[in-house]
């Protein structure tokens, strides 16, 4: 029943590492060069622990991803109100139509806040209590 979490989490970490060397937006700013390696860097070895503690069934990786989730919809919410979209679409070089990019956004927010929903109520399926990943 996890299989398909561990799944979204790899593809997660995929689709982030498939923009390195791009400018990467983080809380309402837009980050570019070493700042934007090292953040997307960060992103996917958190997304790689994650991952690691899904296949060991880790409780304390069931709370990691729930405030991993959170942070992720509160950054994308930052992101949409605080960044402008032709910003973004002119640094990245993305044609992308201002309601496309916003619905996109606000439909990535919904996914992680589903993903949380799912987390919990699955909740008892991590019933490993230990707190190392060995």
């Amino acid at each position: 029943m996890l299989a398909p979490l561990i799944g979204v989490y790899l593809l997660s970490m995929f689709i982030t590492l498939s923009h390195l060397g791009e400018p990467f937006p983080f809380m309402g700013k837009l980050y570019s060069g070493d700042t934007s390696e090292s953040l997307i860097f960060a992103d996917c070895i958190i997304i790689l622990y994650l991952i690691v503690g899904i296949l060991k069934r880790q409780r304390l990786t069931l709370w990691l991803l729930m405030a991993y989730n959170f942070i992720e919809s509160f950054n994308g919410i930052a992101n949409l109100f605080l960044l402008p979209v032709q910003k973004i679409t002119t640094i990245t070089g993305a044609i992308v139509p201002d309601y496309d990019y916003r619905v996109n956004a606000f439909w990535v927010f919904v996914l992680f806040l589903l993903l949380n929903v799912f987390l919990y109520f699955n909740r008892g399926r991590f019933d490993n209590k230990s707190i190392y990943l060995w």
